[in-house]
């Protein structure tokens, strides 16, 4: 087995590939990479049993075959080796790898690819076609409000639902929640009644996809095509919340403001909140937003004061800056081109939502306010 590959083509899948290779493994097979050559294509899959990313490459091929080679090694020697020109690997019949350049050769230890874990087989799945804005929406708009607390499993994935006409997906930690939804598009209508939730890990992976995604589930995994990129990833089987249930819809005060403005008060002014609480306060009048922190324990205090327009006299309300921040942040001038945010209160105990200030946009989030 022998190959010729371009050092960008496999420096580029290597990069898509590595992420399912544990840092650590009691199982050393799980810290190789699968290359199998069939003609002139070289498929290039790593696994740590949770996640599984295959790419398909080509590369100008002698016999085929598959091998285990060291996954890290040989991304930190073909990272070394620039980014011009080619690199020929070729595999003994004792999984022996040898790597040559123009200037160099290089020989590491492989292992049987017989030893790899099995890719689960999709039988009776349910596919749904995504468009590669839509996926990169969903998975961009909602992971940052997935939970981190292993205690509840169901909160640390994203939860997508289909529904024929629409597709929508949520995240959330019990403390914010991040909801968007998107149209199926015309002439070809998302399954009906298909419900999953992918790990948050998985989602990270696409939010940047290349391409249109073809998302297949099945009872106990979920599968994501990208074009010659493949991730199979294990699916959370709980139940997802009901988190209709806490989305208000008796918020009857309405601020609205610019991202930008608000979104760097809050940066400077969170630089002398107490790194605990990471509390802020904003106090809200018709046209000024008056955005404030202190520090009793060092002694500093921030405050800034930036227009908006607020359908109240006087308000005031805290926030874990943190959650407030990384939802503001989620708006972009793809939601709203002139950038605004609109956010709605009923009293400063409850759920406030976030949305952008224009056109509904499908997006809605939710973050809750800490006592002040």
């Amino acid at each position: 087995m022998q190959f010729t590959v371009a050092l960008t083509d496999l420096q580029k899948a290597l990069q898509k590939v590595l992420p399912a290779i544990p840092a650590k493994s009691t199982m050393p097979v799980l810290e190789h990479l699968h290359a199998s050559l069939e003609d002139n294509s070289l498929t290039c899959t790593a696994t740590d049993q949770e996640i599984t990313i295959s790419l398909t490459v080509q590369v100008s091929g002698e016999g085929n075959g598959s091998v285990l080679i060291p996954a890290r090694q040989f991304n930190d020697l073909v990272k070394e080796l620039g980014t011009a020109g080619t690199i020929t690997v070729s595999v003994s019949n004792a999984s022996l790898v040898s790597v040559r350049t123009p200037t160099g050769s290089f020989e590491m230890k492989g292992l049987d690819a017989s030893e790899f874990p099995t890719i689960p087989p999709f039988p009776e799945s349910k596919v749904a076609s995504l468009s590669r804005e839509n996926m990169s929406r969903m998975a961009n708009k909602t992971v940052f409000a997935v939970s981190t607390e292993e205690y509840r499993p169901s909160m640390t994935g994203v939860f997508f639902q289909f529904d024929g006409k629409g597709a929508t997906a949520v995240a959330t930690d019990g403390f914010r929640l991040s909801r968007v939804t998107i149209a199926a598009p015309e002439g070809s209508p998302f399954p009906e009644g298909l419900e999953v939730i992918v790990p948050a890990r998985t989602v990270e992976l696409l939010r940047k996809v290349e391409s249109d995604v073809t998302m297949e589930v099945s009872r106990t995994h979920a599968r994501f095509t990208i074009g010659a990129l493949m991730i199979t990833t294990r699916i959370i089987d709980e139940k997802y919340p009901p988190y209709q249930n806490v989305i208000p819809t008796d918020n009857d005060k309405t601020l609205t403001v610019h991202q930008r403005e608000v979104l760097s008060a809050i940066k400077r002014v969170s630089l002398f909140a107490n790194t605990n609480t990471r509390h802020v306060r904003f106090k809200l009048n018709e046209h000024e937003a008056n955005v404030h922190s202190e520090d009793e324990e060092s002694g500093g205090k921030g405050t800034e004061t930036i227009p908006c327009e607020f359908t109240h006299s006087d308000f005031e309300i805290g926030f874990n800056y943190r959650f407030l921040e990384e939802a503001i942040k989620n708006i972009t001038t793809d939601d709203d081109p002139d950038l605004n945010i609109r956010m709605t209160f009923s009293t400063s105990v409850r759920a406030v939502l976030i949305t952008p200030g224009g056109a509904d946009s499908g997006l809605l989030m939710l973050v809750m306010p800490v006592k002040i």
